[in-house]
């Protein structure tokens, strides 16, 4: 459930961060998406978390073409904000299929 909260905001800045590289943004599955760590922030009773996400985004029939790591402060009050945004991996043109290469720019 939270991830699905959370893919929206996720694929947005995906979008921004492959637009160089991608001529489609890529699309992302919660399947593809971990958990790195949860903490609340306000202490034991608190309802807000900071929650980091590792993801891999896809292009295709699941071609892998990254790694990126997100970082998210999530309240009640706020909803949801993206506190940092981390680009690991890009695509590696040479793993690409040769019947996809035209998805690179």
């Amino acid at each position: 459930m939270l991830l699905l909260l959370l893919l929206p905001h996720m694929e947005h800045e995906l979008a921004k961060g492959y637009a160089d590289v991608l001529k489609s943004p890529p699309m992302l599955y919660p399947y593809y998406v971990d958990v790195v760590n949860t903490e609340r922030l306000n202490g034991f009773r608190g309802f807000s978390l900071r929650i980091v996400l590792d993801a891999v985004p896809t292009v295709g029939p699941h071609i892998a073409v990254g790694e990126d790591k997100f970082t998210f402060d999530i309240s009640p009050i706020a909803d949801v904000k993206l506190v940092r945004y981390e680009h690991v991996k890009g695509p590696d043109p040479s793993s690409f299929p040769p019947n996809y290469k035209d998805l690179l720019k």
